[in-house]
């Protein structure tokens, strides 16, 4: 190498886009499985199958995003972005794979078997987790989005209708988790 040239470096690009779109889905799933715990009879007894108290976390690999959930005295709620020591860990692989998830290009079922995850805990617990996540993200979706991400849509009854509105309305902006005990 010439003496005169300079050597650099080159870093790749951060992603920061797509980091803040995971960040944004990570943080409104969460929500929305707060509150379906909540106001879904089916989510709401999945939920109650599980180890009490016990953390969940959802983790990009690599320092990228992060979601925290807590189930304690049978009330799951969301806790935040910061890495814990969890009893249940869903580890994206890379950032491409939880945005593809996250932007509702692809659901869990073909993440999972396309191998874009990984999972540190009880299997069986992680399955009722995807199936709770199921169900919010059936909440979550416009119909047209949903049958992409899920594998079959549940129909929209009247009474789905109004658990969506109040997550959408109320379990998102302000999260049901405090609420729990009075809407049971």
């Amino acid at each position: 190498m010439n003496e005169n040239m300079v050597s650099h470096r080159w870093k790749p690009r951060k992603k920061r886009g797509k980091t803040f779109m995971i960040q944004a889905g990570l943080f409104l799933l969460g929500r929305a499985l707060e509150a379906s715990a909540v106001l879904d009879k089916d989510a709401r007894a999945e939920v109650a199958e599980w180890n009490d108290p016990m953390t969940i976390m959802l983790h990009v690999h690599s320092q990228g995003p992060t979601m925290v959930l807590k189930k304690e005295n049978g009330i799951l709620r969301y806790a935040g972005s910061t890495p814990v020591e969890a009893d249940l860990t869903i580890f994206f692989k890379n950032l491409e794979s939880a945005f593809l998830i996250f932007s509702g290009q692809m659901g869990s079922p073909q993440g999972s078997a396309e191998h874009r995850v990984s999972l540190k805990g009880d299997a069986s617990q992680a399955m009722s987790l995807i199936r709770c996540m199921d169900i919010a993200q059936a909440y979550l979706f416009p119909k047209f989005i949903a049958k992409n991400v899920l594998k079959s849509v549940p129909p929209m009854t009247l009474k789905r209708a109004g658990i969506r509105a109040a997550i959408l309305g109320v379990g998102l902006p302000v999260g049901l988790g405090k609420f729990a005990r009075l809407v049971r």
